[in-house]
């Protein structure tokens, strides 16, 4: 009868216990360009034959805790610019997922100075954004804002239009990176 106990007993524990061949993370590969970005990881703790451990405890980590770092639940956060990955692991079994986050480190604005008559057409200024490792980044959008709207327009396409006569500064921001402008704006004299 004590037999009949145990082997009731090892078959109950061993019908508890799931097999994970491997884990399924989703999403396959993470981007971050901004600082407030947030996305959840899911582990996926499959066997071979495709049945799903719904009990895994997956312990989480990051390769880099200076570029990344991900919570006990999953919940993975950019920490600086850089490369990195999140892993998932349950006991030996574990999965990796590349992570990238592109900062703006710095732009650079041209012309750092401008002046203008007051009935000149809108001008466009080139900005350039770069990552800390030097590498320029093409994808983000310039946000122009001038300080005296008075003096100066900004119009929906990024130019700066004269209005009235005076000096003002444009603020210019890509992610969080930022610089300026000075706007003097002159009377056009020949148009009294």
């Amino acid at each position: 009868m004590r037999t009949l106990f145990a082997a009731i007993a090892v078959i109950g524990v061993l019908s508890g216990c799931e097999k994970i061949d491997y884990i399924d993370l989703v999403p396959n590969e993470v981007v971050f360009k901004q600082a407030n970005n947030e996305t959840w990881m899911e582990a996926k703790c499959m066997a071979r034959n495709g049945v799903r451990a719904v009990k895994a405890r997956v312990e989480w980590s990051t390769g880099d805790g200076n570029v990344a770092k991900v919570d006990n639940k999953g919940r993975l956060t950019p920490v600086g610019d850089g490369n990195t990955e999140v892993i998932a692991r349950v006991g030996s079994v574990e999965a990796r997922v590349p992570v990238q986050v592109i900062y703006v480190d710095k732009i650079e604005v041209e012309p750092k100075e401008l002046t203008l008559l007051d009935t000149a057409p809108a001008v466009k200024p080139t900005v350039k954004a770069w990552r800390k490792n030097g590498k320029a980044i093409t994808d983000r959008s310039v946000t122009l804002t001038a300080a005296d709207k008075k003096i100066v327009m900004i119009t929906g396409s990024g130019e700066i239009s004269p209005l009235d006569p005076g000096t003002t500064t444009v603020e210019v921001q890509v992610d969080g990176a930022k610089s300026s402008i000075k706007v003097t704006v002159e009377a056009d004299k020949s148009k009294k």
